[in-house]
């Protein structure tokens, strides 16, 4: 997921990630511009083996499974399998408004 800049610089995945993940198989997407805040370029994703897409909602689509550093918001989620598994770090205050819905 490519994170909002303006409260996040830190990005879900690597390229020593993609190569993990590639070398157990998977697919790996990644939003263009997800790693531009922290220092790292689409080409480093790409020299990675990952296929690097327009958008966010491009990336998720289909996905089994979403890196995040920030919870994504149910919206940026739309598009990704039904019971996808999103690993991120769960904020305390959107946990507190979400929690006492």
């Amino acid at each position: 997921m490519k994170e909002d800049p303006s409260v996040e610089l830190r990005v879900g995945g690597t390229p020593d990630t993609v190569r993990r993940y590639i070398g157990l198989g998977a697919e790996v997407v990644v939003a263009s511009g997800a790693g531009l805040a922290s220092g790292i370029g689409d080409g480093e994703y790409e020299g990675a083996g990952a296929s690097v897409v327009g958008d966010g909602a491009a990336a998720v689509k289909d996905a089994d499974v979403v890196l995040a550093v920030r919870r994504p918001s149910a919206a940026a989620l739309k598009g990704a399998k039904p019971g996808a598994l999103v690993i991120a770090i769960r904020h305390s205050a959107t946990w507190r408004r979400s929690s006492s819905q």
